[in-house]
């Protein structure tokens, strides 16, 4: 069995597998707004339309070829694009390969060669109490942010409500944790102290 390492060699170890997903929309360029009493319009610059990003997730590669996993809410735009990025100057085209928005998990593929990933855990094997790590980039700004916990409860039944829309989906069969989510951080991934991932970080 693997043993259980200190934080700072678990964070070292799963950083650089974790990305930041980018969602992006072709839309209007904007060139200004209208001030109205109460109200703002945006002024339309011709009708040449410019790629946008319009929202963000987190997510984690696992494999070195380039397959990675993330929240399916995270993706759900199906006329949007989607940017995988590494670092702020290593940027992948990504293309979904499959969502599940009832256990709220997608599968994408970006192109790459001995990319960093990580293993996957046990998640049948998590015990009530045992202390984990949830690794994000919130706002797809503030890369690598690592927050420590323990695991408050299992088999979890909640109502979701997605940050990129206004459904609710009913999740079932999740981990609680009292380590720190913040809006962002959601597709990141869940670690145990062997440094594997154990979930996948859905819902504040």
């Amino acid at each position: 069995m693997q043993k259980e390492m200190p934080i700072t060699e678990i964070v070292k170890k799963v950083c650089p597998a974790v990305i930041t997903i980018a969602v992006l929309k072709d839309l209007p360029e904007i060139e200004g707004f209208y001030n109205l009493p109460g109200l703002s319009i945006p002024k339309i610059k011709g009708s040449k339309k410019v790629e946008t990003k319009i929202g963000g997730g987190s997510g984690f590669i696992v494999s070195k070829d380039g397959l990675v996993l993330t929240s399916s809410h995270v993706v759900a735009d199906h006329e949007a694009t989607y940017s995988v990025i590494l670092e702020p100057e290593i940027k992948y085209p990504a293309k979904v390969l499959s969502r599940d928005p009832i256990n709220d998990i997608a599968v994408l593929k970006i192109d790459g060669d001995d990319l960093p990933f990580l293993d996957l855990g046990d998640s049948s094997k998590i015990m009530l109490g045992e202390q984990v790590i949830a690794v994000g980039n919130p706002l797809g700004e503030f890369y690598d942010t690592v927050s420590s916990g323990i695991v408050s409860g299992l088999s979890r039944l909640i109502n979701a409500h997605s940050e990129f829309s206004e459904k609710s989906t009913r999740l079932k069969g999740l981990i609680q944790t009292d380590a720190a989510i913040n809006p962002g951080n959601s597709g990141g991934p869940l670690i145990n102290m062997r440094g594997e991932v154990i979930g996948i970080n859905t819902a504040m």
